[in-house]
């Protein structure tokens, strides 16, 4: 079934291949915290099929496990996921949740990300690249002008389906496909269809130039909520696409270039 679905993305890899280029792909996770047996899972695949993970970590709950944990793999990136990951707006409002609205004074905002990314540049270092992964994927972009400032250079949250707006001194580059989908916070694969089409849909619009030419096309995962079938997919996405040669994931820190000011 996986195979069968697989081979809608195998046709648009060949179409980028047949016209000399090669299609980029990122992979961010969301949520770490700790070292777990999900991590384990996810840092196995990453190792096996040397692929880039991008992992983006709540800074008041990061452990020192986790920072031993990543120490030993080379393929592993930190970005920042807001600070506690904790919902700000009114309960009943409609308006979802969001760590990174305008709900608080925005000095309060800023603040949370300045210390955030203070953090988690001390507990790993150059392994910390500074882009803000919002919790939930949503931030005000009254925000974005402010990032700079906080030594903050790139933003990573959902995807419109629009040209990506342009911020001086941010890099904003969306994930595109998620893997689970969500119903009453319970997580589940969002099955492989819908998975694949959303990876080639961005691939595709891409090629065709109704898309940021250049941006990665970005596949997300939450490892802590990852059930079989959510993981049996990104093996064979993994195996799938680092075996074509039209094809590349990208790290963080190759992605967000001024991602290395200290």
């Amino acid at each position: 079934m996986i195979q069968k679905a697989m081979a809608a993305l195998l046709h648009e890899l060949e179409a980028w291949n047949e016209a000399g280029r090669v299609a980029e792909l990122w992979w961010r996770d969301d949520d770490a915290t700790a070292t777990s047996p999900a991590l384990d899972t996810l840092l196995d695949i990453s190792s096996e099929y040397r692929i880039p993970c991008n992992l983006a970590v709540i800074p008041v709950k990061a452990e020192v496990s986790l920072r031993e944990r990543l120490a030993g793999s080379e393929r592993a990136w930190v970005l920042l996921h807001g600070y506690a990951h904790v919902n700000h707006a009114p309960r009943g409002s409609g308006e979802g949740a969001w760590e990174l609205g305008l709900h608080r004074p925005l000095e309060t905002v800023l603040n949370d990300l300045q210390h955030g990314r203070e953090i988690l540049k001390s507990m790993f270092g150059e392994r910390f690249v500074p882009v803000v992964v919002p919790p939930w994927n949503r931030i005000d972009p009254s925000l974005y002008q402010h990032l700079p400032g906080l030594g903050l250079t790139g933003v990573s949250a959902e995807w419109t389906g629009n040209m990506t707006p342009e911020v001086e001194g941010v890099r904003i580059v969306p994930a595109h496909a998620d893997l689970l989908r969500w119903k009453k916070k319970q997580a589940s694969f969002a099955g492989t269809d819908k998975v694949v089409r959303s990876i080639v849909d961005h691939l595709r619009a891409k090629r065709s130039g109704k898309a940021d030419q250049g941006q990665p096309t970005g596949v997300l995962t939450h490892h802590l909520e990852m059930d079989e079938a959510a993981w049996e997919f990104m093996n064979t996405l993994a195996e799938a696409t680092t075996t074509h040669g039209a094809c590349r994931w990208l790290a963080a820190k190759d992605i967000f270039t001024q991602g290395s000011i200290g």
